[in-house]
């Protein structure tokens, strides 16, 4: 099979172009870009316009698209955890604005549950604000007196994180978390980055009760790798619409996060056609995992498995919508999932493979899972072949 994607740019810089079996990941370069994305970030890139008036506009039709009332794009999902939290400390006051980062004297206090605890966590408190954890990881439970002992005078919101990256054991049930905050006239922001898809989570969590959830549109939207959108109803659409006053291309502490028109048209002609479509991409990665599975089945101590990451089965209890060839072996074999890494990188072109998030608890075994998210025409086929050579050669 001919990999047809190589980038001539990349060749003249000495970079490799690789083949992701691994899914969304910033490290990587987060996705790749429809034709019909790139043709419209194309178009806007040769022209001016006036950025009040595009955001403005391109903010109404993603809050439309996702049937909420308010929405607002910034330079991806860690810029709009520190926009919504500004947005809970200063609100409509602008002399609050410009003086973030420093938020003495507000209400400057972020509640979250620890077990939610995880690398994105200081993306909270960018804008002055400071973290006050509550619960346990690793422990079962609402954490509903934990939480209520967390709140005091000075919390200006509650954060949650709907992630695969939260230990599978101490995550805390939204419901209870809207049902405390809002019980203290506290707005919930929820970090939702990587919940797509299916396309009703972009509505979900909002419809739950979360004043504001976040999206990035570098993962299942597959829009530039740079951008992100806050969602909102009632209280939540009024904080979005203060940080769409005090943010970019606003002056103060937001204009930072500067998001080019070009990333702007590109999130939103990547969302339209995410909404449009966005559910009928399982089918085919079904059929693309069924097809590698079975190249890859009869290899001497090699366990084949399919994990649908459905209604039926999800490998944590935060997982969008992917099916995965999941390859599990034991010690006995002698190699490395690391050992399969470094043998997949080696030849032209290289190809990632899916390494975090899964664990076989309770096990020696080590793994390696094929995410079809990313796979084009000819990707999957050399994606099986080099694996089961490379398993082979290893076993």
């Amino acid at each position: 099979m001919t990999f047809r994607y190589k980038s001539k740019a990349l060749e003249r810089l000495g970079v490799r172009s690789w083949i992701n079996a691994k899914n969304w990941a910033t490290v990587i370069g987060g996705t790749w870009l429809d034709d019909r994305v790139l043709e419209a970030m194309d178009e806007v890139a040769k022209t001016f316009v006036d950025m009040y008036e595009l955001i403005s506009k391109v903010d109404e039709r993603i809050a439309e698209l996702c049937h909420v009332e308010e929405a607002h794009i910034s330079t991806g999902s860690g810029a709009c955890m520190g926009l919504a939290v500004a947005g809970c400390m200063a609100g409509t006051d602008y002399s609050k604005w410009m003086r973030l980062p420093h938020t003495e004297g507000m209400r400057n206090e972020v509640v979250m549950a620890r077990g939610h605890n995880i690398a994105y966590t200081p993306q909270w408190t960018a804008s002055g604000a400071r973290v006050v954890e509550y619960g346990q990881a690793g422990s079962l439970g609402p954490f509903t007196r934990e939480l209520e002992a967390a709140i005091g005078e000075d919390t200006c919101c509650v954060a949650h994180t709907l992630s695969y990256n939260v230990v599978p054991r101490g995550f805390i049930p939204l419901d209870s978390v809207v049902e405390a905050a809002h019980g203290h006239d506290l707005p919930v922001v929820v970090d939702a980055a990587s919940m797509l898809p299916p396309v009703g989570n972009l509505h979900k969590f909002v419809d739950e009760g979360a004043d504001i959830v976040i999206f990035s549109g570098g993962k299942a939207i597959k829009a530039p790798n740079n951008t992100g959108m806050m969602l909102g109803n009632g209280r939540g659409a009024e904080i979005i619409r203060a940080v769409r006053e005090h943010s970019f291309p606003n002056s103060g502490w937001g204009r930072g996060f500067k998001v080019s028109k070009e990333q702007i048209v590109g999130l939103v002609t990547a969302l339209e056609i995410f909404v449009e479509e966005g559910d009928s991409f399982y089918a085919e990665q079904m059929r693309v995992v069924e097809s590698i599975a079975e190249e890859l089945r009869g290899l001497p101590g090699i366990e084949v498995r399919i994990l649908p990451n459905d209604e039926s089965f999800h490998e944590h209890v935060y997982y969008p919508h992917v099916p995965r060839v999941l390859l599990e072996w034991g010690p006995e074999l002698g190699f490395t999932g690391v050992d399969v890494d470094e043998a997949m990188a080696k030849e032209d072109p290289p190809i990632f493979l899916r390494s975090g998030k899964y664990y076989s608890y309770f096990t020696k075994k080590e793994w390696r899972q094929v995410d079809p998210y990313y796979l084009r025409d000819g990707e999957w086929q050399i994606v099986a072949q080099r694996l089961r050579r490379v398993l082979e050669e290893l076993t």
